[in-house]
């Protein structure tokens, strides 16, 4: 189960690349009668498959930005992107074949959601191993969803990322000094209390406080404890200096969870920025 970040605490801070110097992509999305371009494409492994558990599954993501490797797998709200899911099944076929069993769109940088569903489209894989994907995936006509109308061909090769790749060194036992400043923040949110939220985070997040009222600071508080474990163990980590990587586990609704928890150095502060659990 992923949780996302609460807007008012977890800015988002660019992160480092992801491995995708190699990966070539030509096409486009064609969105309302519009070209959109989509130059970016990154290629990862689910641990599961769809239909099965053993069938190998990835997922394709056709991109308007280029991504920072803890953006892979996440939901990137501020770019135009195709991502569809594909897996090596026998489930319709006596032997296994490559199918598409998700499609999600998003036509513009500034569109309110996303498409999901549909009829999905063809796709031609080339090649397919461990390290590398590469095919064409093409809708061969113009698709409806509500008032949208959407295409797109892709013809791409890309190697495979992995969005759960340490950066940099690895963390001390219990984290070192994200590890303590993500243990500090559990503590001051499980205790509700607002001074001590405000001795732990930098100044912009202190004027957003005081910049609410008393009920909605309360509201606030009340949502990062329901998006918040407690209990929580610090099993190893890695940090690159400014973001931090966490493994934990802990207690989520009375039942135990095991995650990751990205951290942000904001100025002399660290900052948990996303989690996944």
């Amino acid at each position: 189960m992923r949780h996302a970040a609460v807007a008012v605490v977890l800015l988002c801070v660019a992160s480092p690349s992801a491995v995708a110097d190699s990966a070539t992509v030509s096409g486009v999305l064609t969105a309302n009668g519009e070209t959109v371009e989509l130059p970016h494409v990154y290629v990862w492994p689910e641990k599961e498959g769809f239909y099965d558990a053993s069938d190998p599954t990835w997922n394709i993501l056709f991109v308007s930005r280029e991504l920072g490797a803890r953006e892979i797998g996440e939901h990137i709200w501020d770019a135009a992107w195709v991502h569809i899911g594909i897996t090596e099944t026998a489930e319709f076929t006596d032997t296994p074949t490559v199918q598409v069993y998700i499609q999600s769109i998003k036509l513009s940088p500034d569109s309110g959601g996303n498409i999901s569903g549909g009829t999905y489209p063809e796709i031609e894989v080339e090649a397919i191993d461990t390290e590398r994907i590469s095919g064409r995936v093409w809708h061969t006509e113009t698709q409806e969803s509500f008032d949208d109308t959407y295409s797109y061909d892709f013809t791409f090769s890309a190697p495979l990322s992995d969005p759960d790749a340490p950066i940099g060194d690895p963390l001390p036992a219990g984290g070192g000094e994200p590890g303590r400043a993500y243990l500090k923040w559990i503590e001051v949110v499980h205790s509700g209390d607002l001074d001590a939220l405000r001795s732990i985070v930098p100044p912009e997040m202190v004027e957003q406080l005081d910049s609410a009222s008393a009920e909605e600071a309360q509201e606030q508080i009340g949502f990062m404890q329901e998006m918040t474990p407690a209990d929580v163990r610090i099993l190893g980590g890695s940090t690159d200096g400014e973001i931090a990587l966490l493994e934990i586990e802990g207690m989520m609704d009375g039942e135990k969870v095991t995650g990751e928890i990205e951290m942000t150095r904001m100025g002399e502060f660290w900052m948990p920025t996303r989690s996944s659990m």
